[in-house]
């Protein structure tokens, strides 16, 4: 990509992109998108993510959720100035989480510019097709019988888990970056939004950390089925108590769920 620091493209797209005349970072920077929200004022600059739909040869639709951000950095020991873009980060832990099979975005492509003094950065991630928010979803099984309801719980315990062991935190976790396809069974489970994600060797503090938020953000759920949740995440036994180091761990997750 012509005026580009830092590149990368998924080869696929590179037709795509040259026919809507996307093959420069100008013209991506420059490119109109439908803002889900004002772009967030923080760090020193700005960034924002909006939705762009790119009409196929096929007369389908490419849907790509696009972010951009300026002077967007978090200072690092690396980078102890200018910072580190935050997309950059985020680009590097899709990568990372794409080649362990975890379902997440895939990454379209991801550049950096410089320009006048202006730290710059896009990232472009296809739409998770069939997937749906947990957010949106919550509302809609939680009327379902215990069966479905708990079905789904399962699920999305377990793939927490699974990305945990890892070694990833997610530091953002609310239903709204949980994605959803219930189409296969076990349902498909992505996570989204991983610019603060870090790694961290301590297992206790990934589950109190993440747990936390995603409890503070779930309305609805009964205590039975918030303490299911928790044992499918530690792979308990249902029908058995929980040791004296979960039923601490448990502890620790509702109490920093009310900061």
């Amino acid at each position: 990509m012509k005026h580009a620091l830092t590149y990368y493209q998924a080869p696929a797209a590179q037709a795509i992109f040259e026919v809507h005349g996307l093959d420069t970072f100008e013209a991506w920077w420059l490119r109109q998108i439908d803002w889900f929200e004002a772009p967030n004022q923080r760090r020193g600059g700005w960034s924002g993510v909006g939705k762009l739909i790119l009409p196929k040869a096929d007369g389908s639709n490419l849907v790509l959720f696009v972010k951009k951000q300026q002077n967007h950095g978090r200072r690092t020991w690396r980078h102890p100035f200018s910072g580190e873009p935050t997309f950059r980060r985020e680009f590097h832990r899709l990568q990372s989480l794409a080649s362990t099979g975890v379902p997440a975005p895939k990454v379209i492509t991801y550049a950096e510019s410089l320009h006048g003094g202006e730290q710059r950065a896009i990232l472009v991630t296809e739409n998770l097709q069939d997937f749906v928010d947990l957010e949106q979803l919550l509302p809609q099984v939680i009327p379902q019988p215990l069966k479905q309801r708990r079905a789904l719980l399962r699920d999305v315990a377990q793939q927490i888990r699974r990305f945990h062991d890892l070694g990833w935190v997610h530091r953002a976790l609310y239903p709204k970056h949980i994605f959803v396809s219930t189409l296969v069974h076990p349902a498909q489970v992505a996570l989204i939004d991983l610019e603060k994600t870090r790694k961290t060797s301590c297992r206790w503090r990934r589950a109190q950390f993440d747990l936390a938020a995603l409890h503070r953000h779930t309305d609805g759920l009964s205590a039975r089925d918030r303490l299911y949740f928790f044992k499918q995440y530690l792979h308990a036994d249902d029908t058995h108590a929980l040791r004296w180091c979960e039923r601490a761990l448990l502890k620790s997750i509702a109490k920093r769920s009310k900061r």
